[in-house]
């Protein structure tokens, strides 16, 4: 028999068989998330492979669609050479499984039954029995059930919110992996790629994807802010899903209160006008608790950087919400606090920072999710700054009551890094000289080539220097004694003399400088943040459960902790992973149960899978979030562990106990 090499076409053949109607090339490209094109193209292959084989016949019939006529015994031929291998077909992983069973499950109000899966996955029902144990895990992580009938079939419950929150955490994770069988699309869409709309396809395959893109490119120009792709997309989902629930007449409730405190901002009313123009163009009417969610998915949207009519850093920061700025200034204090860095005069870092942090409080707060694709990334080009970034966490819960995710956390460390690196580029300045052009060359020469690390960006009259944004140089350099507010004016002669340059190479020094910010004989009569007894070495854990749990249990045993510590660190890792990069984790549970801080550290014999993460090392925090100090000289230590692969390779390959409480003492964290 000839051989189907490709396993679309063996997937269509199967697809074929089990259709008990004409389907169309439409309806299959959405099955396999491919072009009609492709699905065309394929269709050749598949009638060359059944002309070979008796009593089949491949039936295509314009406006009704595609079939097979065959005999049951030709059928069952086929499907036995499908499962025997002899036609390949590409074999599921569980994960890809559960995740297949997950979408089929959302696609149909219909019940499922395990043979069925079992013959579209062509696996045995009792591996489909095994892969539906993963899915109910995954529903639990959004409150939703999956409700087994015997007999019957299969379905998921629970409310609408959390049902549209697992569709859209689904289909983040389809854009995580990527496709398979992606090929050109046959429509051009301006922010949506051709891999966004494979996989938003995979569970809602007839909407007007590029009508609502349209749309929703208007609605952005109405806004103060651009805003990102990853943010675009998310909303285009957002309302993707909204449109199609509704359509099945499973609209969503918004509270009264939080409803009529969204019509307070602007976003409410372009909302609005999406609202209306979608009605318009697809003829689904939006209630107002749907109009309140895009109106959530805007305020939460992740911004590229301000508008051409706000430029100056001032600005922008008036017209964020107090409590942000403080927010924002406490992270910077605490974040140079553990870097040893000062970025007092980095007003890019403070302005970026505080519009980011405004959109991230808002997501936090009504549980919206971001995805970072540079998340991985991010964990292993910059594992310290991670870890550093780790610390804000405690900012967020203290200040607002909100957990912080990895996704969020890495956006921070894009902030910290840029800023960092800031701090090893040239040191920028504005030249003020009132004496003419031909003066101002001479001063800007003699500058340039006498002082190193030195940018000028523009040569200035006293009267123009407020025309030029403070985010885009560092200090003045002024021939004209002169004050202005917000930026250093360093005074120099005409001709540049020698202890000009000296001041200006000494006030470049200080600028770029990694200057400790605290003094480096910190108060050493705090208790020791280890202890011999919790310090485990090669011990050996299926999965990050089990370590928490053993660890938490010790800690509990000796009364670090109460009982409520255990359940806590577990309820943290469900929301977001503690996992920092390069092997290590750093679980932690509530301030409220530590009687008396202490971190137990474990060193694993074999690494573990830590939410995608190889995890080798673990350190449990039973630490007072809430006063900071222990937490602080923490993270200050953990962030130089983190930086350091030779001391994490010591921890690793330490004989026992005592020589990692050497390590962690001396070398990295106390």
């Amino acid at each position: 028999m000839k051989n189907i090499s490709d396993d679309r076409c063996a997937k269509i053949v199967q697809i074929l068989i089990q259709e008990t109607q004409p389907i169309t090339s439409e309806q299959l490209a959405n099955k396999l998330t491919v072009s009609n094109r492709t699905v065309r193209n394929d269709l050749e292959k598949v009638e060359s492979y059944l002309s070979e084989i008796g009593g089949v016949t491949l039936n295509k019939k314009p406006r009704v669609g595609i079939w097979l006529d065959a005999t049951e015994e030709s059928k069952q031929m086929i499907l036995s050479d499908l499962r025997r291998g002899s036609v390949y077909v590409e074999p599921y992983s569980a994960l890809e499984r559960q995740r297949f069973i997950i979408k089929k499950l959302m696609q149909t109000d219909e019940l499922l039954t395990m043979q069925m899966l079992a013959d579209e996955l062509f696996v045995s029902r009792v591996t489909v029995h095994k892969d539906l144990d993963g899915v109910e895990q995954w529903l639990k992580k959004y409150d939703l059930k999956l409700l087994r009938k015997q007999n019957y079939g299969i379905e998921i419950v629970g409310k609408e919110n959390d049902w549209r929150k697992a569709a859209t955490a689904l289909l983040i994770e389809f854009r995580k992996t990527g496709s398979k069988s992606i090929e050109e699309t046959e429509e051009i869409y301006h922010r949506l790629n051709p891999d966004d709309l494979v996989h938003i396809k995979e569970l809602i395959p007839d909407m007007g994807f590029k009508e609502i893109e349209e749309i929703l490119v208007k609605a952005e120009k109405k806004m103060t802010y651009p805003i990102s792709d990853e943010a675009f997309v998310a909303l285009l989902i957002h309302i993707a899903i909204s449109l199609e629930r509704i359509k099945s007449g499973k609209d969503i409730k918004m509270p009264t209160k939080q409803l009529s405190g969204l019509k307070n901002y602007s976003e409410f009313q372009v909302a609005t006008w999406v609202a209306g123009e979608l009605e318009k163009v697809l003829g689904i009417k939006m209630p107002v608790s749907e109009i309140g969610y895009i109106t959530l998915h805007f305020l939460g949207a992740k911004i590229l950087g301000p508008s051409e009519k706000v430029s100056d850093s001032d600005e922008i920061v008036n017209t964020i919400e107090p409590d942000i700025v403080e927010l924002t200034k406490e992270i910077i204090l605490l974040v140079q606090n553990i870097l040893g860095v000062d970025f007092s005069n980095d007003h890019a870092l403070f302005t970026g920072l505080a519009l980011h942090l405004r959109t991230t409080v808002r997501r936090l707060k009504y549980g919206l999710s971001l995805r970072n694709p540079l998340l991985s990334e991010i964990k292993d080009k910059f594992p310290s700054i991670f870890g550093a970034s780790w610390a804000t966490s405690i900012l967020f819960e203290k200040k607002f009551g909100i957990r912080i995710t990895e996704e969020e956390i890495g956006y921070l460390t894009i902030h910290i890094g840029a800023a960092l690196e800031r701090m090893k580029s040239p040191a920028r300045a504005i030249v003020v000289c009132s004496s003419g052009i031909g003066t101002s060359q001479l001063v800007v020469s003699r500058l340039e080539k006498r002082v190193r690390n030195l940018e000028i960006v523009a040569v200035s009259s006293v009267h123009d220097v407020e025309k030029y944004s403070k985010d885009d140089y560092d200090f003045i350099i002024s021939t004209i004694p002169f004050n202005f507010p917000g930026k250093p004016v360093l005074y120099a002669d005409v001709f540049i003399t020698d202890e000009n340059i000296k001041t200006i190479n000494r006030y470049i020094s200080n600028f770029k400088s990694k200057a400790k910010i605290f003094d480096v004989n910190e108060d050493n009569s705090e208790k020791k943040l280890f202890d011999k007894d919790f310090i485990f070495n090669k011990i050996k854990f299926e999965n990050k459960d089990e370590i928490i749990r053993y660890m938490g249990k010790k800690l509990l045993e000796a009364g670090f902790v109460e009982k409520g510590f255990i359940d806590s660190a577990l309820k943290r890792e469900k929301l977001t992973s503690t996992a920092v990069g390069i092997g290590v984790a750093i679980p932690h549970g509530e301030t409220k149960y530590v009687k008396k801080p202490l971190i137990a550290c474990a060193v694993l014999q074999k690494p573990v899978d830590w939410s995608g993460c190889k995890v080798e090392i673990v350190f449990l925090l039973a630490l007072d979030f809430e006063t900071g100090s222990q937490t602080r000289k923490f993270f200050k230590k953990f962030y130089s562990l983190l930086d350091d692969e030779r001391i994490l390779e010591n921890l690793k390959r330490a004989e026992d106990r005592e020589e990692i409480l050497n390590y962690l003492n001396l070398e990295a964290i106390d």
